[in-house]
């Protein structure tokens, strides 16, 4: 069984002092303080999360950049766009476009995609979007299965509501 994080925080301040073991997790000495002493009534989570990911090395998946630590995880989270990063760029719509370890909303615009026109049921073209993403990827298998689980997710999604107009139209 492994270490509970708070006990993991107060063997770092031990070893090293508490203004050292905040500046390696880029947080103040004083919210280390508090947090050993019990008395800090903030969020705990940031915290939480830079101890595992900095001292207890927890790694996560990341469809961008392969396996990360989990503190760096959540700080490409946080980040805001930049345009001129094309790095930044792919983390943050990757964390906005449902991968497993966001906790953001899934805010990813995608582009407007029509069904097949000149078919009799006018399904999603899924194989031919899946064809773009796979070439235009141009990252970790993960990313692209990524893509595949959200387009095949709308592709279902688009193929009920061409059902349900069409058994609207039958029924009126």
């Amino acid at each position: 069984m492994s270490k509970h994080w708070l006990v993991v925080l107060q063997e770092q301040t031990e070893k090293a002092s508490q203004r050292q073991v905040a500046a390696a997790l880029g947080v103040s000495a004083s919210m280390v303080n508090q947090v050993l002493k019990g008395t800090y009534k903030g969020d705990l989570d940031t915290l939480r999360v830079k101890v595992e990911g900095h001292f207890m090395h927890s790694c996560v998946k990341c469809p961008v950049m392969g396996e990360i630590p989990i503190h760096e995880c959540k700080s490409n989270q946080e980040r805001p766009f930049k345009s001129s990063n094309p790095l930044r760029v792919k983390l943050f719509r990757a964390c906005r476009a449902g991968c497993p370890h966001s906790q953001l909303e899934n805010t990813a615009k995608t582009q407007r995609i029509t069904p097949v026109q000149g078919q009799d049921d006018e399904r999603y073209p899924l194989d031919t979007q899946l064809d773009y993403c796979r070439r235009m990827a141009q990252s970790p298998a993960e990313h692209a299965e990524l893509l595949e689980r959200e387009l095949s997710r709308l592709a279902n999604r688009y193929n009920a509501l061409v059902w349900a107009k069409r058994h609207q139209r039958n029924k009126g």
